[in-house]
């Protein structure tokens, strides 16, 4: 027999069904309110963002302005002191010029072409830091092709001990005639324990193209040459001692001792200026570098020279960039 299915009613009071809809009414409400006010939250912190975020870009730009202009300040400034520089070399040039009546150089008689060297030895004219009326001489070794020139730290000191950045380069082939100061060099290393420095030749004075290459001493062997002098062996000096029309001056001497592995002792004549030079053995071989002379109380003269040995050391490591030199501060504006 089929049975038919029961059906259930349910019948809700409408009171209750009243209150039913105005709960689900109330949820749904609230429900709305909160999702805009995650909404409302959401767009203002992203507004919030945009402002921040263009603040910085705005800060960002304003200090990329200042760093811009501060460069360009620096640039200027560095630029008005290397055109001083050169100006105040070309007056130094031409007072030594002047004096320069083509003097005939005593040279001591040497057992090589005094020649061969004479072009890699350089006059070095620094001017003071704090008078420019006032400048010292030196005398430097072009070690390489490209420019290095090796010379004594003391020859680069100011009268205030600051270091002297730039100084004029001056060459010369001819034996009678002064060196030209023709070129800036720069500093780019130093080692003030071992009285070395290293120059390097950035731009000429009338603002030519530098040369590709200038003519430089090999060093190959100058360190075995140079530890192997002994007391009595003949040594060579060169360079530019004192100021005005000074010509390449050549003196020699003996080993008179040795302090350490360092310094050498002889009795060749060192003049205020020959500082930074040469110094060569009998076979015309680089030694070292003439560095000072100890004069006695009852007259005579001592000189020191920095062997080559060091001279090697000092670019080994220049090579591997130790002693460099930081770039030259920034020159405060006179008011």
């Amino acid at each position: 027999m089929r049975q038919t299915p029961m059906r259930l009613h349910f019948h809700l009071d409408p009171t209750f069904r009243f209150h039913l809809r105005c709960a689900l009414l109330i949820a749904m409400t609230a429900a709305f309110v909160t999702l805009f006010g995650v909404l409302f939250l959401s767009a203002e912190r992203m507004n919030q963002l945009a402002v921040s975020q263009g603040g910085a870009e705005a800060e960002a730009h304003r200090l990329q302005l200042l760093l811009n202009r501060q460069v360009g300040e620096i640039r200027a400034e560095r630029a008005g002191d290397v055109a001083q520089i050169e100006e105040q070399l070309r007056t130094i040039d031409e007072r030594q010029m002047a004096g320069d009546q083509r003097a005939k150089t005593a040279v001591s008689k040497s057992p090589f072409p005094i020649e061969s060297v004479l072009g890699s030895i350089v006059e070095i004219v620094c001017i003071d830091n704090v008078n420019p009326d006032i400048y010292y001489t030196g005398s430097g070794t072009v070690i390489d092709p490209s420019g290095l020139i090796v010379t004594n730290h003391h020859v680069l000191v100011s009268d205030d001990k600051s270091l002297i950045r730039y100084c004029g380069v001056g060459f010369t082939n001819d034996l009678h005639v002064a060196p030209k100061i023709a070129y800036i060099g720069s500093v780019v290393a130093m080692r003030e324990s071992v009285d070395l420095a290293l120059l390097k030749i950035t731009e000429q004075i009338d603002g030519d193209p530098l040369p590709k290459t200038f003519a430089a001493l090999d060093l190959a062997g100058a360190k075995d040459a140079s530890l192997a002098l002994n007391i009595g062996d003949p040594v060579f000096i060169g360079g530019y001692p004192g100021l005005g029309a000074e010509t390449f001056t050549f003196t020699s001497g003996v080993v008179s001792g040795r302090v350490g592995n360092e310094l050498i002792k002889t009795s060749a004549l060192i003049d205020s200026g020959a500082s930074g030079g040469a110094v060569f053995n009998a076979d015309g071989a680089y030694v070292g570098i003439p560095t000072a002379a100890a004069r006695g109380e009852i007259g005579g003269s001592l000189g020191y020279l920095i062997g080559a040995n060091v001279v090697n050391d000092f670019m080994a490591e220049y090579r591997l960039g130790k002693n460099l030199v930081p770039p030259p501060p920034a020159v405060k504006k006179k008011r």
